[in-house]
C-alpha cells in the first residue's frame, strides 16, 4: 500500500498504472561491446541455456527471458561482457549520445552503470569525469570500471555541487538526480511511503544539480536530466525551472510516453512533452523520467 500522499497523486496522474507499480520487472543486461560482440555473447549464453530477447528501443539491451542460474554469476559477467542494468538507464545514456573525444560529466556516478555506458558509446575516447561523494559507493564504481575495461574515466570523490571548482567546461552532462525513487517501489518498499517532506528535500537537491550542470555545460552542449521518480515535482516541474531560468531548450527523445504538461491544474511549457516517461505496465521497466536539453545561452 502506498502512502496517502502518493496514492492521491497517482490517482490524479496515472490511475491505470497503480496496480502495476508493485509488479516485478524482468532482469535486463547491457552488452559491453568494448569486450565482446553482441551476437557472440548471445550465442555463449545460449549454450548455458540462458535465453535473451533484444530490447528493440535500446542499442545494446537484452531482456533475460530465462536463466537456470543468477545472471550475475557467469564467467561472461565476471569478464565484463555485460552489465545488469534497467533499459531506462541504458536509454538515458543513448539519448545523451556523447561523441568520441568529448569531455563528459556524470554528476552522480556510482555504481557506474551509466558512466561505463557513456564510455562504451565513446569507445573509450575523450574523457568522462565521474563525480561521487559516497566513499563506499566508490568501491563498487571502481570495481565496475575495471571489470568492464573502461580506460577514459576519471572518478572523483567530491560533492557534485562543487563541480565548478574543477574549472572545466563540458560538451555533455548527465544528471541522474537524487530522487525519491518512487519508480522503484517494486523492489524498494520504502519508496511506497514517501511524503511531501521527502519530495521537498529532493527537489532542492535537483534544482541545485541542474544549476551546476548548466553552469559547467558549454553553449551548444547537451544535458540529460533523469530520475527514477514518477512525481512531476521531481521531473516536469524541474525541467520547467531549467527552461525558464538556466538557458536551456528541449531536445527530442524518440521513445517513451510524452511527459505531462498539465500538473495539478497548472499548464506547463508545451515543449516539456518532448521529455519521456516510462512505466512498468507500458514499458516493462522501472518508473523513469528522461529529459534532454541543449544549452542555448
Amino acid at each position: 500500500m502506498f502512502s496517502e500522499f502518493l496514492l492521491k497523486r497517482y490517482e490524479s496522474l496515472f490511475p491505470n498504472e497503480i496496480p502495476y507499480l508493485d509488479r516485478s520487472i524482468p532482469t535486463s543486461i547491457r552488452v559491453n561491446t568494448l569486450r565482446c560482440d553482441k551476437g557472440d555473447l548471445v550465442d555463449k549464453l545460449a549454450k548455458k541455456r540462458v535465453v535473451l530477447e533484444k530490447i528493440p528501443w535500446t542499442i545494446n539491451g537484452f531482456t533475460v527471458k530465462k536463466s537456470p542460474f543468477s545472471i550475475g554469476s557467469t564467467t561472461e559477467y565476471l569478464l565484463g561482457y555485460y552489465f545488469i542494468q534497467d533499459p531506462t538507464s541504458m536509454y538515458a545514456c543513448e539519448v545523451l549520445k556523447p561523441s568520441r573525444g568529448e569531455i563528459v560529466l556524470d554528476m552522480a556516478a556510482a555504481p557506474g552503470g551509466k558512466t561505463t555506458y557513456l564510455s562504451q558509446i565513446m569507445r573509450n575516447t575523450g574523457v568522462v569525469i565521474a563525480i561521487e561523494l559516497n566513499r563506499n559507493r566508490m568501491k563498487s564504481f571502481r570495481s565496475n570500471i575495471s571489470r568492464l575495461g573502461i580506460s577514459n574515466v576519471i572518478g572523483i570523490r567530491m560533492n557534485a555541487l562543487d563541480t565548478s571548482d574543477l574549472g572545466i567546461k563540458f560538451d555533455s552532462v548527465l544528471i541522474d538526480a537524487p530522487c525519491t525513487g518512487t519508480g522503484t517501489s517494486f523492489k524498494n518498499p520504502e519508496a511506497k511511503m514517501k511524503g511531501i517532506g521527502d519530495v521537498e528535500n529532493c527537489t532542492v537537491k535537483q534544482r541545485n544539480f541542474l544549476e551546476v550542470g548548466a553552469r559547467v555545460l558549454k553553449k551548444g552542449g547537451s544535458m540529460v536530466y533523469c530520475t527514477c521518480s514518477l512525481l512531476p515535482e521531481e521531473n516536469e516541474l524541474m525541467v520547467q525551472y531549467a527552461l525558464n531560468e538556466l538557458g536551456l531548450e528541449m531536445d527530442t527523445i524518440p521513445y517513451g510516453d510524452p511527459a505531462i504538461t498539465s500538473v495539478y491544474g497548472k499548464t506547463l511549457i508545451p515543449e516539456i512533452s518532448k521529455a519521456r516517461r516510462f512505466y512498468p505496465r507500458m514499458h516493462n521497466t522501472q518508473g523513469f523520467f528522461i529529459a534532454k536539453m541543449i544549452k542555448v545561452r
